[in-house]
């Protein structure tokens, strides 16, 4: 079954979705069903790299919602698109970028790639470069000593969190780059200078500092995140970046 979406003029974790918008939403099963056909749709995955290489739709191809403009994907045939789940406004700021370029017979998938597979349905799985290579060996550094660099321009902090939570409080002078959004970004990031990356989660910095390391760019870890940043009651800020 396919449903209508009616998108009001509203914000989304942070996101404005302008206007109103009709996009078609094909359920789990409907997407199931229209793989097996000869003319199936292209499936476009808009989360990072990361999540699609750990599972996706198979044949889906991986096109982040913020550089989709640049995928040149194809016109003459139909398109879902999906991103993490139904909380993700990912997918549908994505239709609205194909939409202004022309792109018309356009569907997000219902629920996203947690509706797929929790219906049990095939998840394909790719191994990209980072997972090819053998984790590499990052550095870190205390928040005391970030504190006395804070002047220092020739360091960069990047808050890998939700823009949502980066707006509530974040280290002074850091940038906004959600983990899931940051390979997209890599390419803006200076090589002459070296970066910081936190979060909240370990797990989060791990993957965010991996990244990086493996675009040749220095990088280190926060020791202690944003929890031992506030905890020292170290300089923030709230709002977006200056």
């Amino acid at each position: 079954m396919i449903k209508k979406l009616m998108l009001p003029l509203m914000i989304v974790t942070g996101f404005y979705v302008p206007g109103w918008s009709e996009i078609s939403m094909a359920s789990p099963e409907k997407l199931n069903g229209m793989l097996t056909r000869k003319s199936s749709p292209t499936v476009v995955d808009v989360r990072g790299g990361y999540d699609f290489q750990k599972g996706h739709v198979p044949g889906a191809v991986n096109a982040a919602y913020n550089t989709i403009d640049k995928a040149g994907l194809p016109k003459d045939g139909a398109l879902v698109l999906y991103c993490g789940n139904d909380k993700c406004p990912l997918s549908h700021l994505a239709a609205k970028t194909l939409e202004t370029l022309g792109y018309k017979d356009l569907m997000v998938l219902e629920g996203g790639f947690a509706a797929w597979t929790a219906k049990g349905f095939a998840v394909e799985t790719a191994a990209g470069p980072q997972q090819k290579k053998a984790a590499l060996k990052i550095s870190s550094i205390s928040a005391g000593k970030l504190r006395k660099r804070l002047a220092d321009k020739g360091i960069g902090i990047i808050d890998v969190r939700s823009e949502k939570d980066f707006r509530i409080a974040h280290v002074q002078g850091a940038k906004n780059i959600p983990l899931e959004t940051l390979e997209g970004s890599l390419a803006a990031l200076s090589k002459d200078r070296e970066w910081v990356v936190y979060d909240i989660k370990s797990e989060r910095v791990k993957t965010a500092a991996q990244l990086l390391a493996q675009k040749d760019i220095k990088v280190k870890e926060l020791l202690g995140g944003m929890q031992v940043w506030a905890a020292k009651k170290y300089p923030m800020e709230s709002g977006e970046a200056k």
